[in-house]
Order: structure tokens, then C-alpha cells, then sequence
């Protein structure tokens, strides 16, 4: 079973988007150090197929430079080997890698962040940098290009890490946001701060995970603390994090489904990608069976909320003023949501899946300014809000995956264009490769 890319996705969550945002401008400033939406946050994967003059070889000795201050500089990059389940392979994790540890083979990556891209090197900068340019990486968006370099025999190192996971602490820092999670629980999160909200504090509570049954007349809810799991392995590298992950889900009696996650971490996203294999078994609770997935946050009221199947007038959370959250909405393939304090931080959200889990996917959406109770687990009393996903008439006896993929930024929302960042989430700006 692989994994879906991005540009596989935009095929998913981009169904019904396209007449919206045919008109709309997606563009990188003609200014190549300055980047407009989501684009700042992307992180451009070349496959190992794409760079022939490396395939095959150790990954030993190669290195990433792009044009800065008119000379090229070492920007932070990584090769990932890739998993048997078309994750990124994590040392020491419980999912086999496929192929051999340190060779960059056709489906491996070389990954590297969009942003750190420059101008075009001219052939006297390619000439005085040392060691052995192999590669030019073209980047094209809108009319406007990017460049990146890859060389050989060049010992120089960009000394920027973007993201850690800390093992033994369970805090996850970037150098835009931090997670702190419980270290004996990965499912369990707490404070999150971001370094351009307004305020020094958390904005969150907490994340919510909770499987509902019923089996005649007995019922059943399981949140994340009673889920077991336990991290079996950890890959901290410049670019992005993994924090492998292995978890087993029981309830009432009946074994629901065993599972792993191998959750990826970068600057400005947390992505949670889940296989499970859901046996035969668990039919008699197929009917009755729901999943919640959903982030409380804390002290959001005034705060915007639109989705992919809702109206361009957003909910406000903390009030029971405006339009009904009922008018909001998403679906398998239209999942998006999307928060935006008005604060300097938004998230967006989405639901991938691949075509075996099939369930009927609904917005959860839970307000105590608009009048909804407490609800547990939680640290601080109330929704403030809660927005997430619930998933119905979940299939069985499949192998599975489904990934929740939160984006952050500064003001991903650009006014009221919350489509815009969608767009070139869904979009990432394609690769070419040339050999030098």
C-alpha cells in the first residue's frame, strides 16, 4: 500500500474546487527572496528517479546550495529512505525499509524547503563553489523561478535544523512552532504555542481522539488516553522529524484494529499519517461505530472558520452570532477546514485517506460561546472551539491508511481566500531536474 502525494491529494480534495479557483492568483513574488500563501511552508521531495547521477550510490558526500547574497550557500536538506507502507523510513521503527539503508534508490527523496530556493546560479558560481556541481533543480511557479543545487565533495552545511521531536521530554520544536506531547503517549497533546500569534500562550487544549461502539445493548467510547501506543523510533533531521509510532485499538470485547503512525514533522505542519489493518471481525460494530478526530482549542472566540463544502461566510467561534455551523460541512473528497484567529495564526486541516477506507466523513464542530457543554477529555472546561472530523460506517477486514495534515501559517487566509493556500498546499510546485 503507498502513500498518496500531495499532487495525488489535490485529486481528492480538490474535487468541486476547480471552478472556485480558476480566477484565483496563486503566484510567487517576481522578487525570488520573497514568497507569497503556502508556498512558505512547502517543502519540495525530489525521488531518487529524478537524479540518475545519484541513484544507486550512498548519499554520502552530497549536499544542497542555492544561489544567496550572489554566491551559492548550503541550505538544510536530507535524503529519506522510504518504508515498505511508502512512509519515511525511520531507524530502529517497525515497518521494514524498502530497499537498503543509505542508498538513494528511485522511490527514496531528497527533500529540502521551497523557501530556501534562489535566482539561477550563473556559470561563474557554478564554476568558483568547490567540489562538483551534478544537478540543477528548477522550480517554476506562475512565471516565476527558483533554483537549487545539488554538489558533491562539498563539505559546507547550512547549520539550520527546522524541526526535533525530544524522546524523553515529548516536546516537538520548530523553528516556528512548539507541541509538547506526553512522551509515554503520543496521542495525548498539550500546549502548542506559535511564534507569531499575538500572544505568549497555548492555543490549544488538547487533541481528541475517541472511537464510539454499541453492540446490542452495551456502548463504549475509547479516548487517546486509553489507547495503547508507544513510539519505536525517531528520525530527527534538518528538514523534517518522524516519530514512528505503533498502537492497537480494542473496544468492547472486540479487536478494532491494529495500527501505526509515522507522523512528520516540518517548519509549519504536523502530519499524521496512520496504517491499520481493521479485520473481518469488527463487522458487528460496523454499523454502530464512529471515529472522532478533533482539536480543542483555547481562547480562539472571534475567531474565523470556513470548510470545503460550507459557504465563503465564515463561522465566528465564541458567539451566537452569525451564520450556523449546520451551513458548514465537508466530505471525503472536499475536506478541507480551516481556522483563522486574526491573531497572526491559521491552520488548515485535511482528511487523506486511500480509496479502501471509505467511510462517510462529517464536520465536528463544538462551541461553548454558541451554547455547547463540556466535553471530555479536556484540561480547560468548553470547546473554545473544537473543530474536526467524524467518520461513519467505517469499513472492515482492510489494510488500510488515512492521514490528518495540519498546515500553519501566519495568514494562510489572506483576507477572506482561505482557497488560495488550499490551492498550493494541494499544488506543490513541480520539480525539473537537469544534469550539469
Amino acid at each position: 500500500m503507498d502513500r498518496y502525494s500531495r499532487g495525488e491529494l489535490s485529486k481528492r480534495i480538490g474535487l468541486g474546487l476547480a471552478t472556485i479557483l480558476a480566477a484565483v492568483p496563486i503566484a510567487v513574488s517576481a522578487d525570488t527572496g520573497s514568497l507569497t500563501g503556502a508556498r512558505y511552508l512547502e517543502v519540495v521531495e525530489v525521488k531518487g528517479e529524478s537524479l540518475p547521477d545519484i541513484m544507486g550510490q550512498t548519499t554520502e558526500g552530497y549536499s544542497v546550495m542555492a544561489v544567496s547574497n550572489g554566491a551559492l550557500a548550503p541550505i538544510p536538506f536530507q535524503f529519506d529512505d522510504l518504508n515498505k507502507k511508502g512512509f519515511i523510513y525511520v531507524p530502529g521503527g517497525s515497518v521494514e525499509i524498502d530497499g537498503e539503508e543509505g542508498v538513494f534508490e528511485a522511490h527514496d527523496e531528497l527533500a529540502f524547503m521551497y523557501k530556501d530556493t534562489g535566482p539561477q546560479a550563473s556559470a561563474e558560481l557554478l564554476s568558483a563553489v568547490s567540489g562538483e556541481v551534478i544537478a540543477e533543480i528548477e522550480l517554476s511557479d506562475m512565471g516565476s523561478n527558483r533554483y537549487a543545487y545539488v554538489l558533491k565533495g562539498n563539505s559546507a552545511r547550512s547549520d539550520i535544523q527546522y524541526a526535533k521531536f525530544n524522546r524523553e521530554t515529548g516536546l516537538i520544536e520548530t523553528t516556528m512552532y512548539s507541541q509538547k506531547v506526553d512522551p509515554d503517549n503520543l496521542l495525548i497533546w498539550e500546549d502548542y504555542k506559535y511564534k507569531t500569534f499575538a500572544e505568549d500562550r497555548s492555543l490549544l487544549d488538547t487533541m481528541k481522539l475517541r472511537v464510539r461502539a454499541k453492540l446490542g445493548p452495551a456502548r463504549a467510547t475509547i479516548t487517546n488516553k486509553l489507547i495503547p501506543n508507544e513510539i519505536v523510533g525517531v528520525k530527527n533531521a534538518p528538514v523534517r522529524s518522524i516519530i514512528e509510532m505503533d498502537a492497537s485499538i480494542a473496544i468492547l470485547g472486540i479487536q478494532l484494529a491494529s495500527a501505526g503512525a509515522s507522523v512528520t514533522v516540518t517548519e509549519n505542519t504536523l502530519e499524521f499519517p496512520v496504517f491499520l489493518a481493521i479485520p473481518t471481525a469488527a463487522k458487528v460494530l460496523q454499523k454502530n461505530l464512529a471515529i472522532e478526530i478533533s482539536l480543542d482549542f483555547d481562547q480562539l472566540e472571534g475567531s474565523r472558520i470556513r470548510t470545503a463544502l460550507g459557504p465563503t461566510e465564515p463561522i465566528i467561534t465564541g458567539s451566537e452570532d452569525g451564520i450556523d455551523p449546520k451551513q458548514h460541512n465537508v466530505s471525503l473528497e472536499e475536506n478541507w477546514l480551516s481556522l483563522s484567529s486574526g491573531k497572526g495564526w491559521d491552520i488548515i486541516a485535511f482528511f487523506e485517506r486511500d480509496e479502501a477506507f471509505d467511510p462517510t466523513l462529517s464536520l465536528l464542530y463544538k462551541d461553548k460561546g454558541k451554547g455547547d457543554k463540556k466535553d471530555k477529555p479536556e484540561r480547560v472546561k468548553g470547546s473554545d472551539p473544537q473543530v474536526g472530523y467524524i467518520a461513519k460506517d467505517i469499513p472492515v477486514g482492510i489494510d488500510s491508511y488515512l492521514a490528518i495534515n495540519l498546515y500553519f501559517g501566519e495568514d494562510l487566509w489572506n483576507g477572506n481566500q482561505v482557497e488560495n493556500a488550499v490551492k498550493q498546499i494541494t499544488n506543490p510546485v513541480p520539480a525539473k531536474v537537469k544534469s550539469l
